[in-house]
């Protein structure tokens, strides 16, 4: 696959990906609720150091251990499948997360950090949406982040203000669920796809 093509790829999924409710978005979207936006923007920040190391390591590691076994790479993407269908199926039973979150302390810049450096997402893209020369080549490596971060900010910036609508505007849960259990079937596209390729190959 052209590296353009492997890159373009890796934004569409990454962002199906990304918009999951999960530990990271729920803290976000927790802070969102009590302090707004201005107060939580630095744990956007949080968690684009948290996902540039976790991801960095994972891919370098992957990198170097697979090499002389690359059975070890169609493991990881069975088992990146099996995790994207327990996100799809997680986004549609807890798409009405929203309003589970408003009675959560005040969320701090290490807490984001850990969090997202824990978050098995980061495995995911290292392993399966990451293209496999972002850990080969510096220049691929930098523009590959480059375009995560410009996917992550307004995802992150996105969970972060939809705590303040929620709290003035309650339609905007009905909705968010909506779009997200949407999402939601399309991860489970993915999963198949994915999984499929894996058995083909």
């Amino acid at each position: 696959m052209p590296l353009q093509d492997a890159l373009l790829r890796m934004l569409m999924y990454v962002s199906l990906v990304l918009v999951v409710p999960g530990p990271t978005n729920t803290l976000l979207l927790s802070s969102g609720l009590k302090v707004g936006l201005r107060g939580t923007w630095p744990l956007v920040i949080a968690e684009a150091l948290g996902y540039l190391a976790a991801v960095s390591v994972w891919g370098l590691f992957l990198c170097t251990f697979a090499a002389t076994r690359p059975w070890l790479y169609d493991i990881v993407k069975l088992a990146s499948s099996a995790y994207i269908f327990y996100l799809a199926l997680k986004m549609w039973t807890r798409s009405r997360v929203l309003a589970e979150v408003a009675d959560v302390r005040p969320i701090s810049f290490r807490d984001q950090f850990v969090a997202t450096l824990m978050n098995p997402k980061a495995l995911l893209f290292a392993s399966t949406l990451f293209p496999v020369e972002a850990f080969r080549s510096i220049h691929v490596y930098l523009t590959a982040f480059a375009l995560f971060l410009i996917v992550l900010a307004p995802i992150g910036v996105g969970w972060s203000c939809l705590g303040g609508l929620i709290t003035s505007r309650r339609a905007w849960a009905e909705r968010t669920s909506t779009l997200l259990r949407g999402a939601s079937l399309v991860l489970l596209m993915f999963s198949g796809t994915l999984m499929y390729s894996v058995l083909k190959s």
